[in-house]
């Protein structure tokens, strides 16, 4: 008979066995699992892209291509045409001309003021590229100066 009884002991204490949380020695409880945490990323943020500063170096190298000189040789023999026309200031700024000789007219007629109201205000760059659309390609003479602008 004591067989049947711890058998039904047993039986009856199982269940509750299961449903009860087991106790945890004092020295387990306090260790805990490492918190891991997600180290941040710096964002990568591609800088915005220059869509004029983009075309403007694309129609210089179109423009020394044209010459059949490389970009620096173009800038170069329009320097010499700044140095000619207004003593290499490339910001002259006046009621009439600008920049590098300009006529303000012609600048308006020939797109100039896409990149600047005035000659004067405008980069080399620019204005060269202007300058390249004036002359179609042909660079003035750097030796004999036109006082009357172009």
């Amino acid at each position: 008979m004591r067989r049947v009884l711890a058998a039904a002991v047993v039986a009856l204490a199982t269940p509750l066995a299961f449903l009860t949380a087991p106790a945890v020695p004092s020295s387990a409880a306090q260790v805990s699992r490492p918190v891991v945490r997600a180290i941040p990323r710096p964002l990568f943020r591609r800088p915005p892209i220059d869509v004029a500063a983009v075309q403007e170096a694309h129609s210089l190298v179109v423009d020394a291509q044209a010459r059949g000189v490389g970009v620096t040789a173009l800038r170069q023999e329009w320097q010499r045409v700044a140095n000619c026309e207004v003593a290499g200031n490339w910001a002259m700024v006046g009621p009439e001309y600008s920049g590098i000789g300009f006529l303000n007219s012609t600048w308006e007629a020939y797109g100039g003021t896409r990149y600047a109201p005035v000659a004067g205000r405008a980069s080399r760059d620019e204005q060269i590229i202007v300058g390249m659309r004036v002359t179609g390609d042909w660079i003035p003479d750097q030796y004999g100066c036109d006082p009357g602008g172009w």
